[in-house]
């Protein structure tokens, strides 16, 4: 029996490896573009995270902008919780923890930039610098937005730019 399966060895050939990977990839990008947010939510849940990075920076004494921290992370939670609920009634399921170590490596790097940014912003604030408030919740918005519409899988996905 063993030498059956040693003749059924094929040798493949570099160019239906290179098909094979490409396959792979776009599988990957075309999973990412279905377990996206529509744009509309995207936008959504960028806001009201960086609402809540302006909030925090701008919060002293227990002032108003506390308010806003608690209005922001409750829109962000119920906008988030509509966007798992939403995908599992069309039928898919995004992932909430990695499942093998590139994905950590990328969820973990991402985590640390929103935490670096959100922290970054309260002190530079609490420092004086007012307007550090209004340039950590943009940036906070928009990388957020950004990774949201791009990696959506929780995993880098390199992008091909040719037409398919």
């Amino acid at each position: 029996m063993d030498d059956r399966m040693n003749d059924n060895k094929e040798t493949i050939v570099d160019s239906e490896a290179e098909y094979a990977l490409e396959t792979l990839s776009k599988i990957e990008r075309d999973t990412n573009t279905y377990v996206r947010p529509p744009l509309w939510l995207t936008f959504i849940i960028a806001c009201f995270y960086g609402m809540m990075t302006f909030s925090w920076a701008s919060a002293r004494h227990e002032n108003l902008w506390m308010l806003g921290l608690i209005a922001s992370t409750i829109g962000f939670l119920l906008a988030l919780a509509f966007y798992l609920y939403s995908s599992r009634l069309l039928g898919a399921k995004p992932k909430l923890l990695p499942r093998d170590k590139s994905e950590l490596i990328f969820q973990t790097v991402t985590a640390f930039l929103f935490a670096l940014v959100f922290l970054l912003t309260r002190y530079f604030s609490t420092e004086g610098i007012w307007w550090s408030s209004y340039v950590g919740g943009t940036i906070n918005t928009l990388l957020l937005a950004y990774l949201l519409h791009n990696y959506s899988t929780g995993k880098f996905i390199a992008r091909i730019n040719r037409d398919e």
